[in-house]
């Protein structure tokens, strides 16, 4: 088991939107929560993410599990292109990239033992590089938007120049990037074509 709800119940004054919820997930397990609008779906799932308290009820996440959340309506603007925002998700390996790029400038600079111990730690940073798929990322992300729809030429599209539903998208592509080991999607497909919703369940 990986998330537990036990009993949540959450009203609004006198409108009680849940009533003792209890169900949990299993490793690898796929669930949906089906209700009419206003049955308190998206309340349930912001409960997990703990953006709202119960008032009654616990929500339990495994230990060193990581959650994301896609919420149904974005709020992303900035100086990004659509490529940036969703790259940026890959800030660690980035960062990783950088330091490799700088201990190979600093290798023409030294000699002796100063070199050897430069190019210990070097191996030892490439090999995690490797292990976290890092000479694939800038890949990874661009498979990722293509399967969500968008085009190569729209990758340089500023998010501030973005209609809702494409920020829904890019947003969801900065998830699927992160890869969390639960992945919580509130009407994920509103803004997405029927390749993309297909592509979608099979990269799922």
């Amino acid at each position: 088991m990986i998330l537990s709800c036990q009993n949540i119940s959450k009203s609004f004054g006198t409108d009680e939107i849940l009533k003792n919820v209890s169900f949990h997930i299993e490793e690898n397990e796929k669930a949906a929560v089906v209700g009419i609008n206003g049955a308190g779906k998206s309340t349930l799932l912001k409960i997990i993410m703990k953006q709202e308290n119960p008032d009654e009820g616990e929500v339990t996440l495994a230990k060193d599990k990581t959650i994301g959340y896609l919420a149904q309506y974005q709020d992303v603007s900035g100086h990004h292109t659509i490529y940036e925002e969703v790259l940026d998700s890959k800030r660690d390996i980035i960062e990783m990239e950088e330091r490799l790029r700088d201990m190979e400038t600093q290798m023409n600079t030294l000699s002796g033992e100063a070199l050897e111990q430069l190019l210990d730690t070097y191996h030892k940073l490439s090999h995690e590089f490797e292990q976290v798929n890092g000479y694939a990322y800038r890949s990874e992300v661009t498979g990722i938007l293509k399967g969500l729809g968008f085009t190569e030429e729209e990758f340089d599209k500023k998010m501030s120049e973005l209609s809702s539903g494409q920020k829904t998208r890019v947003s969801l592509g900065k998830l699927l990037v992160t890869k969390p080991d639960i992945l919580l999607l509130d009407e994920p497909t509103n803004h997405l074509d029927i390749e993309s919703i297909r592509w979608l369940e099979t990269f799922l």
